[in-house]
Parts: C-alpha cells; sequence; structure tokens
C-alpha cells in the first residue's frame, strides 16, 4: 500500500514535535491519515511562528525543485513565515504505516528551510535531528538578523546623504512643508524645522520608490526603478511616471504626495545624486521582502520625527506591537470564525492615534495569521486575496493630526496587497488647534459624528482614498479592538498638554478640553495627561466584549492621577495582561523614549456583574528585539498557564532559545484591583512579588519556607502625618544662607547621605511675597507639619543608600517627607526609621513606588499613607528600647548604595535588629533577591548569574 506524502508530512511534524519544535494539531493529524485535507500543505506552529511543510518523494519528477518552489509560495504568499521543503528517501511511500516514524528517524533526508531573507535556501542533507538543528538556527538567524533591521540602516543613510544634498536648497524645505500640511511658501523654518521636513519628504519619496517597484511586478505599464537609473532628469521622469500611476492606475496615498514633493526640487547635480542613491536603496530593501511585511516606514519615520517629544507621539515599537495585539487577538478569546474572509468585514479594529500605523499593521498581521489558523484547523484554503483588502477598506480605523504619518500609514498597509487597489480606507487626518482649538481624535468625547473638523489639507475631516481625499462626514461605530499608544503628555512639570504648539493656542485648548471632560463626566484624568482621556474615549466607542490595548506610562498601574483610569478599568473589564519591561535602560514601548511604560489588555464586560478572571502579570527580563521574539512570547503566554502568585508555586517561565527573558504569574483581579495594580509587576522575580503581596497582609513569605510568621502592621497614615510637598514649601520659603530659626534638610546627595542618622544642611527664610503667577503659603501652616523623621520623594536606585532618615530636630525638606507620629515618642520614631530601612521596609516601599523612568522613582503621598509599615503601637517596651538602641548604633554607620545591598554589614545588621526584636526567622533572602533586581542593581548579570550561598 502507497502511503500519501500529506501521511509522511505529519509523521514528520510530530518528530520535530517530540524534538521540541513544533505543535501539531489534533484536526491536521486526523485529516491527514483519513485522508480529509483540503490544504496543499501541512502548517504547524514552530515556536509562535507558522511552519509549513512541502515535500515530495525523490521519485517524482524534479522532486527537490518542485518541494522548494512549494515551500517559497507559502513563505511569499504569506500563508506561512518558514517554509521546509523536504525530499524523502526512495522507497518511503512503501513503508508500513506503523513502522513509518521509525524509517523517517533513521533516514537521510534531503531538505530546505525558506524564510524572507532573500538568499536562495541551500539544499542539506541529514537525518531528522539535522533538520532540527537546521530549524534552530534558521530561527537564531532570523532573530539576530531580521531584514527590518538592515533595511532601516540603509534607508536612514539614504535619507541623511539628501538632507546634506538639500543645504543649498533652502527654499525646498519651505515648499516640502506647505506639501505635508505644516506650513506653506514663505514660511519660516528653524534650521532644525527643515531638517526634520526634509527628512520625512525624503521617507515618502522613497517609500513610493519602494511601492512603484512592487506595484511593477504586478502591473504591466509600471515601469520597474532599473529603468530609471542613469537618466540625466530622473527627478522629471520619476515625476511625470507617478503622474500616470495616479491617473492611469490609483494608489493615490502613495504617488500623490509624493508627486508633489518631487515638484518641489529645483535642477542640482547633488540632488540628482542623492535621488539616484534612493533609487538604489529602494531596489536593495525590495529585495529584503521581510522588510516590506512590517511598519518599515514608520519605524524610520519613528526616529525621524523630531517634533515627536513636543506631541509626546512616541510610537510604539514593532515587537512592542506585535506582543500586545497578539496577546489581545489571541483566537481561543473571540467568539469569532476567522476563517471567515467575508465576515471578518464586521470586525472593527480602531486607532484613535494612529502615527505611522504600527498597531494598525500588528493588528491586520494577528488576524490574517488568526484567518490561516482557522482555515488550516476546518481543512479549508485560506483566502488571503480576500482578508487583505477587506482589513484595509473595511475593518481598520486610523486617525492622526499628522498627515505625513498617515500617508505612511495608508502605504504601509497597501503594501500587503500591492496588486489590488484599494479604493478607499478608514483612515482620517484630524486638526490640532486652529482658531477653533480642535482637539483632534478627542473631538469624538461629545459626539460620535464629526462634519465641520477642518484637517491640514480641508476644511472637514479628510478621508484617505485611494483615487482622491475623501471629504465626508465621519461616524464612529462600536468597535471590536482599540489598539492605542496615546500621546502620554500631561499638563505639569513642563510637560505640557499640546506643547508643540504655541502659548496662545495651547492655553485655550487646555481650558477647552477641561470643559468637554467635566462637561462629558468623563472617567479621566488631564493631570495624568492625555492619555487618560483617550482611554476614556476608547472605552465610550468599544462593543461589549471588545478589547483594549493599550501602551501607556507605567503610572498607569499606581499613580495617583491615573486613579480614575484604573477605576474606570476595573469596573468594567476584565484586566486580561499587564506587561512591564525590567530591562535596564529599555523600560520602555515605545521608540525615542526613556520613559517607563506598561502594555495593557483588556475586555469589556457585557454588564457589572460578570464574574471577572485572572489578570496575567508579565515581567519581561528583556524586551523583544523583533517581532519574531514577540511572537514565541505571545505563543508561551497563551498557551502556557501562569501559576496563582498566592495560590500556587512557581511561575511561567519565557524564554528565547534557551536564554530565560522573563516571568509570568497571574493574580485574581478582585485582589489586584482592590491594591495598586503595580504590586503585581513590582519585580521581576516572581518570588519578591509572593513576598510583597502576603508582606502587604501581615504575612512574612520566604522563598522554599512559604509564609513563616505573621507581622502587626498597618498603614502609615495610621500612625503618622505626613507633611508639606516641595512645592508649598518653595511657596512658603526661600533657602537662606545664614542660620535661622527654621532648620532644613535640602536635597538628597547621594554622596553624603549615606546613613540613617543625618542633620540640618540648610536653613529657611518665610517668603514675604508671593512668587511669580504663585500663590504665598502662609508658613503658620508649613512649619507645624516639619518633622524629624523623612522619608524619601524620590530616589535614584542606582546611586542612593538610604530610604528614610531621622534627624534630631524637626526639619521641612525639598526632597523628602516630613513626618511626625500621631504619639510623639523617640524610640517610637527611631524604631520606624530602622523599618523603613530594612529589607522588609524597603520590599514595601519600592513596591507602592511611581517608576517614572526605570530607576527614578517618587512616592505620592496618599500611596505613602496607605502602605503598611511596622505598627509601631503594638510594640511591647522590650522591642521599641531594642529597635531604638540598634537605631542608635547604626545611626552613624554608612550604608552602601541600594545596589550593594546583599553585601553591606550595615544593611545586614539594620535586618538583623528587626528579626531579634520581632522573633522572625532568617530573611536575608529576601535582601538578596532584591539586590538582584536590575531596577537596584542596573543589570540582568544578577538575575541570570546563580545566587550567591
Amino acid at each position: 500500500m502507497r502511503l500519501r506524502q500529506e501521511v509522511v508530512n505529519v509523521v514528520l511534524a510530530q518528530l520535530l514535535e517530540q524534538r521540541g519544535l513544533a505543535a501539531v494539531p489534533e484536526q491536521i493529524i486526523r485529516a491527514a491519515l483519513h485522508d480529509q485535507r483540503a490544504m496543499p500543505d501541512v502548517i504547524i506552529d514552530f515556536q509562535g511562528l507558522r511552519l509549513a511543510i512541502e515535500a515530495e518523494f525523490a521519485s517524482t519528477d524534479n522532486a527537490e525543485e518542485q518541494a522548494v518552489k512549494k515551500a517559497a509560495e507559502r513563505v511569499e504568499q504569506g500563508v506561512a513565515h518558514i517554509g521546509v521543503a523536504v525530499i524523502y528517501p526512495v522507497g518511503m511511500e512503501s513503508q508500513q504505516f506503523a513502522s513509518l516514524a521509525d524509517e523517517l528517524s533513521r533516514a537521510e533526508l534531503h531538505f530546505a528551510i525558506v524564510t524572507e531573507v532573500p538568499e536562495p535556501p541551500p539544499v542539506m542533507r541529514g537525518r531528522i535531528d539535522d533538520l532540527a538543528e537546521a530549524l534552530r538556527s534558521t530561527y537564531d538567524q532570523l532573530i539576530q538578523e531580521e531584514a527590518v533591521g538592515r533595511a532601516v540602516a540603509v534607508l536612514e543613510a539614504g535619507i541623511e546623504r539628501f538632507v546634506e544634498s538639500l543645504q543649498g536648497q533652502p527654499a525646498a524645505s519651505e515648499r516640502f512643508a506647505a506639501v505635508l500640511g505644516t506650513g506653506g511658501e514663505g514660511a519660516s523654518l528653524s534650521n532644525r524645522q527643515r531638517t526634520a521636513v526634509t527628512r520625512i519628504s525624503a521617507l515618502v519619496l522613497v517609500n513610493a520608490m519602494i511601492f512603484e517597484e512592487v506595484l511593477a511586478a504586478h502591473e504591466p505599464n509600471v515601469k520597474p526603478l532599473i529603468q530609471f537609473r542613469g537618466q540625466p532628469d530622473i527627478v522629471s521622469e520619476l515625476a511625470d511616471h507617478w503622474t500616470f500611476i495616479l491617473n492611469d492606475i490609483n494608489y493615490y496615498p502613495i504617488f500623490n504626495v509624493a508627486r508633489d514633493l518631487l515638484t518641489c526640487l529645483a535642477a542640482d547635480a547633488d540632488v540628482i545624486a542623492a535621488i539616484e542613491q534612493l533609487v538604489s536603496d529602494a531596489l536593495r530593501i525590495v529585495g529584503w521582502r521581510a522588510a516590506l511585511r512590517h511598519d518599515l516606514m514608520g519605524r524610520v519615520y519613528h526616529r525621524l520625527l523630531e517634533e515627536a517629544k513636543y506631541l509626546g507621539a512616541y510610537y510604539t515599537s514593532i515587537p512592542a506591537a506585535t506582543l500586545l495585539v497578539k496577546l489581545a487577538l489571541d483566537s481561543d478569546r473571540w467568539p469569532v470564525d476567522w476563517s471567515d474572509a467575508s465576515g471578518l468585514t464586521e470586525f472593527q479594529v480602531v486607532d484613535l492615534a494612529c502615527g505611522t500605523g504600527t498597531l494598525l499593521m500588528a493588528a491586520a498581521d494577528a488576524i490574517v495569521d488568526n484567518h490561516v489558523r482557522a482555515c488550516v484547523e476546518q481543512q479549508r484554503p485560506p483566502a488571503l486575496a480576500a482578508v487583505h483588502p477587506t482589513l484595509i477598506a473595511e475593518s481598520l480605523w486610523g486617525f492622526d493630526v499628522l498627515p505625513s504619518a498617515l500617508h505612511l500609514t495608508a502605504s504601509t498597509l497597501s503594501l500587503r496587497v500591492p496588486e489590488i487597489p484599494v479604493n478607499a480606507t478608514h483612515l482620517y487626518n484630524l486638526r490640532l488647534g486652529g482658531p477653533n482649538q480642535e482637539l483632534g481624535s478627542l473631538e469624538f468625547l461629545s459626539t460620535p459624528t464629526i462634519s465641520s473638523i477642518r484637517s491640514l489639507f480641508t476644511t472637514v475631516p479628510e478621508r484617505v482614498r485611494g483615487d482622491r481625499v475623501q471629504e465626508e462626514e465621519v461616524h464612529l461605530p462600536l468597535f471590536n479592538l482599540c489598539v492605542m499608544n496615546p500621546p502620554f503628555t500631561r499638563n505639569v512639570g513642563g510637560n505640557l498638554l499640546f506643547g508643540n504648539l504655541p502659548d496662545a493656542e495651547r492655553k485655550p485648548m487646555q481650558e477647552r478640553l477641561k470643559r468637554l471632560v467635566r462637561r462629558m463626566k468623563e472617567p479621566a484624568s488631564i493631570t495624568a495627561g492625555l492619555g487618560s482621556v483617550f482611554t476614556a474615549l476608547a472605552s465610550r466607542h468599544l462593543s461589549a466584549g471588545g478589547r483594549l490595548a493599550l501602551v501607556l506610562p507605567r503610572a498607569v498601574l499606581s499613580g495617583v492621577a491615573w486613579g480614575k483610569t484604573r477605576d474606570l478599568l476595573a469596573s468594567n473589564y476584565d484586566i486580561e495582561y499587564l506587561i512591564v519591561s525590567h530591562e535596564p535602560d529599555h523600560w520602555n514601548f515605545s521608540e525615542n523614549t526613556n520613559l517607563s511604560e506598561a502594555l495593557v489588555v483588556a475586555r469589556k464586560r457585557a454588564s457589572g456583574n460578570e464574574e471577572t478572571d485572572s489578570t496575567v502579570c508579565v515581567n519581561l527580563w528583556r524586551n523583544p528585539s523583533n517581532s519574531i521574539e514577540s511572537l514565541a512570547i505571545a505563543n508561551q503566554l497563551t498557551r502556557g498557564d501562569p501559576p496563582d502568585v498566592l495560590e500556587k508555586q512557581g511561575t511561567l517561565e519565557l524564554t528565547i532559545g534557551e536564554t530565560k527573558i522573563g516571568e509570568a504569574i497571574s493574580i485574581p483581579q478582585p485582589i489586584l484591583t482592590r491594591n495598586l495594580w503595580h504590586f503585581g509587576c513590582a519585580f521581576a522575580q516572581a518570588e519578591l512579588i509572593r513576598a510583597l503581596f502576603h508582606l502587604l497582609e501581615g504575612d512574612l513569605y520566604l522563598p522554599g519556607s512559604g509564609v513563616c510568621a505573621d507581622l502587626s502592621l498597618c498603614s502609615l497614615g495610621k500612625i503618622a502625618t505626613l507633611g508639606p510637598d516641595a512645592r508649598d514649601i518653595h511657596d512658603g520659603f526661600t533657602t537662606s544662607e545664614g542660620h535661622t530659626a527654621f532648620p532644613a534638610f535640602w536635597s538628597h546627595d547621594a554622596d553624603k547621605v549615606i546613613t540613617i542618622g543625618q542633620r540640618p544642611n540648610k536653613y529657611l527664610s518665610p517668603l514675604s511675597e508671593p512668587k511669580p503667577g504663585r500663590n504665598l503659603r502662609k508658613v503658620g501652616n508649613l512649619w507645624p507639619k516639619a518633622g524629624s523623621l523623612l522619608v524619601a520623594e524620590r530616589l535614584w536606585l542606582y546611586t542612593m543608600h538610604v530610604a528614610a532618615v531621622r534627624l534630631p530636630t524637626r526639619v521641612l525638606s525639598n526632597t523628602w517627607w516630613p513626618m511626625t507620629l500621631n504619639k510623639e515618642d523617640d524610640e517610637a520614631e527611631k524604631a520606624l526609621s530602622l523599618w523603613l530601612n530594612s529589607s522588609l521596609g524597603l520590599l514595601l516601599t519600592f513596591g507602592h513606588r511611581q517608576e517614572t523612568r526605570g530607576a527614578w522613582i517618587k512616592f505620592k503621598k496618599p500611596v505613602l499613607k496607605s502602605m503598611p509599615v511596622l505598627d509601631i503601637t503594638t510594640l511591647s517596651p522590650n522591642q521599641r528600647a531594642a529597635l531604638a538602641a540598634a537605631f542608635d548604633e547604626l545611626a552613624d554607620s554608612t550604608v552602601a548604595p541600594f545596589r550593594e545591598m546583599a553585601h553591606d554589614p550595615t544593611r545586614a545588621a539594620i535586618d538583623e535588629a528587626i528579626r531579634e526584636a520581632l522573633d522572625l526567622p532568617d530573611f536575608s533572602i529576601l535582601r538578596e533577591l532584591l539586590a538582584r533586581e536590575p531596577i537596584i542593581s542596573g543589570d540582568l548579570e544578577t538575575l541570570l548569574s546563580p545566587r550567591r550561598t
């Protein structure tokens, strides 16, 4: 009996699965064995990627050529990320099924591995173990040498050459600005603005060149780029041809702006040479097909857009977008028939601040992946030719205030199916500012329909279409998914709302937004920033069962100003995932920022009475560096079972190859949301998170021992009063060079504040007049709140030594919170100071931090007031005396920086004093684990190296 080839393919996939490489769905196995397949290939999971096996028996004519061709087609079509072409040896088709696995394990195979890397794959020989090793090697290569990174470097170099070539044409930049909608002819641009506009213009031009080359493979009337090389007037030739494409073929979103930019250039040899270079770069990039499947142009745009810091528009990195959206669109969590291409028109995805469309691209990729996998399970061929245009024209909605970014979104999406013209999109360009103080997408706070907003190009919302810019009324439907990295700017600390606009325009906009949020009773805080308002807006337009997938400042997990946003989500959503990064200097998920961020995935409940599930808290030790790593992480999270941090042991380890890159645990949502959400993401190590959660309940948990002691804890606000904040101090006092009646402990010099006992280092003088623009604070209201026990208001964990200090006299401070005990008691005050500097005190204190930028952390007064501390009122006289004596003995001993706490004799002595006085078991392991935290140590090696015993 002759075996069918697909049966051998499935057995091969099972053998790969035994070697830890693939997951073979049972549907495929059953269908192959019973001849029920409709698919011409076998698609299996390969570390989150789709892997297609295409094979031929050696007896088939041109077997090797045919197998490689089919595997390449699967990758080219987007059906699979990796194709495996296999030629089975002569006689394999005649084997008995019962012995097939053994025979296939021993057989010498010819195989080739096909990816989007442009080089032709070599055909290798070996057994199944050699194939498995080759797949591992290919995976590692894809991770390390993904074509996107190479393409970005090439584009940046070509763009910089273009900028240099226009040094002698300053007027060209003015004309570019007019085309891009950021100015007009005669407008005065600074050198910095001129450079930014020229860079973005170059990016739009090379984007059109790439699209032209891709289009030439499908349209006979479109010239390949090679025909333009060496042309004496290449600028005019390109402009004329792009006009022809616009008039005769379409593709308005790509070629209209690009053609207009070309006409801004004056004849110049340097400019012609730079355009020639852009053509060469475009040809190279088209050869790297993998680059075109990603948001390549958006990635470059993120690096070039210098206005980002003013808009707060730091765009999502491609790996973060992939991870976030892949989790949000986990097919098993949606009641959607992903195999039905026509039905996907009903699935609506929106990004209300889409930038260049990175998140929309990731959503399109995830939906296509769900479609392919669903079709495989149902043994139906995927209908990619129908799915792609459906997504672009019907499913994906995007809004932004930057027209250049929006046009790149349209072209990036269109590059997915260049052979199929898309005549309309739901991509809209809305105005920010202007005489009516327009708020861009935030106008939807007051109405789901906008009909009269001026865009940067026209007098109503601008819809990007294939044939023209369509002016029309915009009505928001209810969406299934909102993916968004909203602007983060906020109206405090110089980080101004709408900070890219002039003062005269910005202040009325701020007031208008405040009135709008107040009138609409939105659950948002403007103090937190635009991200809070955008979240409330997205929630308003999300259907029941829909999901939010957000990139937000990490302060959303603990910030006082973000309380309304947390309440909104806790009351109406299942919080499915909270993801943070603990990688030093990579606390962020957005490009061009070093601010700490969090990824949030939440499902909107149909009613407030639905039972909530657990939240998965993902603590990344290292950020994924590309989309392949992100797919692997998402695959492990959706297939794994993160243990409950309180009821179970261990953690779900996340790995890339042999390297651990993070951990995931779960927390019942009612427990998570009754505290700061930050607790589940406070530390990189699950055992520290366990210890923190137990300590919040007054239990001492030690790894390996479990809960081993009770502690008498209470909130800090129950036993002490916190003094005024720095702003109030500055409104009532100024520093004095001489002695006054008002001593202070000023600043926090890491080189000087190295002991837990301190003395005043400054004196204050009351202000007689208010400072400009401020109210005068009365000294009689400030000085009574001075204290001799101080808790840090902010810390830089890499260099600083102590979290609390005690002084022999009462003081005020600009960087510390003064505290006064409700019942004055020197011994109790010393005991509390010792506790706050112990490992148990630091575990709680660091757990209550508001993280701004990695190791740069702050502590807000309301959070500190709720923080559990040792209840000094329950201490016996002997305990209080013992702790006070220990403080006196250690007050002047040098405390090492936090990062050295594992080997610090003073810190060990503080812990020992706490242990003895409270009769606790040895908890030094917690000190060692804290020292290994990246936010404290500043590196990952302490996590990856064995713990010191």
